[in-house]
């Protein structure tokens, strides 16, 4: 994928000002991104059924606010909440328990053309990041090793890039600069990812198995700067006829390993993790709470 250098139309972006912009900023709101359920398609163990649980990880990065970026993890095991022993047979839904392993993204400010003209707010890049795994520690051991494991691999590098990427991008003069370096953080953002992840899953060295990985980047827009973003995604490539759905083709990107952007709304996204060891299909919602 190649860096971005979209460009706006300085006059289409001038015509929107006067009614893209609220007085002081947007309210802030809370968004909740919830783990809905995993579909054990195809078992990943030998015996009568699986015990697949989530980690997920949240994220967000404000650009031009040096150290602004925040990580936080949660887990089906951490909350006690895992699944029976071989729950989880073939064919079978298992619904998450709620609160187990949601991510809790508070005071977001969904910004249009004219609060980013205005400096109402700087904007934030958000996101999350789902671990979707097969559990063996009714096996090997009783404790919670694989999420403490990829907490402490994850968390800190996933906050350095993040500082690194975004939060330290010197903010540019003219608003058709900053959608262009937005779109380009996001390329920069994505490109890396597939290095973190890996280099954390290697790093585990436990039992468990990690079956998909979903990554959603929600971009916390409205009105026309929606439409502006996406525009300078598809001149960038990141978005492909097809493509309806929002998900981002990355070369080398395994069927286990898949990234959806698009805007931050009430939305309910569908992942399908098909590999030789197992078939998983899981379910995320993100909701205003």
């Amino acid at each position: 994928m190649r860096k971005i250098s979209a460009i706006i139309s300085f006059s289409l972006l001038a015509a929107l000002l006067a009614a893209a912009c609220t007085p002081g900023g947007p309210a802030p709101l809370q968004w909740k991104v919830s783990p809905q359920s995993i579909t054990v398609n195809n078992t990943e163990d030998y015996d009568p059924g699986d015990e697949p649980y989530i980690m997920q990880l949240g994220f967000r990065s404000k650009i031009g606010v040096p150290d602004s970026s925040v990580v936080t993890f949660a887990s089906q095991c951490t909350s006690n909440k895992l699944p029976a022993n071989n729950a989880g047979a073939n064919g079978v839904t298992l619904q998450i328990p709620a609160g187990s392993a949601d991510m809790l993204l508070p005071n977001v400010q969904n910004l249009d053309v004219g609060d980013l003209a205005q400096n109402n707010a700087p904007f934030e890049i958000i996101g999350s990041m789902t671990f979707v795994a097969e559990s063996d520690r009714a096996i090997f051991f009783s404790s919670c090793a694989v999420s403490d494991a990829l907490r402490s691999l994850l968390v800190p590098v996933l906050q350095d890039a993040l500082n690194l990427l975004i939060a330290a991008s010197p903010v540019p003069p003219t608003q058709e600069q900053l959608i262009a370096l937005i779109v380009d953080n996001i390329s920069n953002f994505v490109n890396g990812l597939g290095s973190i992840i890996a280099s954390a899953i290697e790093g585990l060295g436990n039992p468990d198995d990690i079956i998909g990985v979903a990554v959603q980047i929600h971009l916390p827009t409205a009105g026309a700067l929606t439409d502006l973003i996406r525009t300078g995604l598809a001149i960038g490539g990141i978005f492909s006829p097809g493509l309806e759905q929002g998900f981002i083709p990355l070369d080398g990107l395994p069927s286990t390993f898949q990234i959806k952007l698009g805007t931050l709304t009430p939305s309910t996204s569908t992942f399908r993790f098909a590999s030789p060891a197992a078939d998983y299909t899981y379910v995320s919602k993100i909701a205003l709470g």
